[in-house]
C-alpha cells in the first residue's frame, strides 16, 4: 500500500512575522489598522446594497505570529490556517520524504 498527502499549495502570500517590537500602521478607504506591543487593532467598514457594517477588532498576538496581507481591501489579517515560511515548509516535507 502507498501513502499519499494532499498536493501542497504553492501559492505565495505576502505578510509579516510579528515580534514584540513590531509596529504597523495600515489605512485604506475601508480599513484602519495598527499594531504595537503585540496588540493588533483593526476597524473595517463594509458597505453593500442597503447595509453598512463596522467591525472593530482587537487581537492579542504572540511573538512569532503571522499576519497575511490581503490586497482585496481587508489589509492585514490573522489567518485561521497555519502559514509558514518557505524554508519551514520544505523542511517539514523533507522529513516525510523517506
Amino acid at each position: 500500500m502507498e501513502k499519499f498527502i494532499e498536493k501542497p499549495n504553492i501559492t505565495l502570500y505576502p505578510g509579516i512575522t510579528v515580534h514584540k517590537d513590531t509596529t504597523l500602521e495600515y489605512n485604506n478607504e475601508n480599513v484602519n489598522q495598527n499594531l504595537k506591543d503585540l496588540v493588533f487593532h483593526s476597524v473595517t467598514r463594509i458597505k453593500g446594497e442597503n447595509y453598512e457594517s463596522t467591525y472593530d477588532t482587537t487581537i492579542n498576538l504572540k511573538d512569532g505570529d503571522v499576519l497575511i496581507y490581503e490586497d482585496e481591501g481587508r489589509g492585514y489579517i490573522k489567518p485561521v490556517a497555519d502559514f509558514v515560511k518557505i524554508e519551514n515548509a520544505i523542511e517539514e516535507l523533507e522529513c516525510i520524504k523517506e
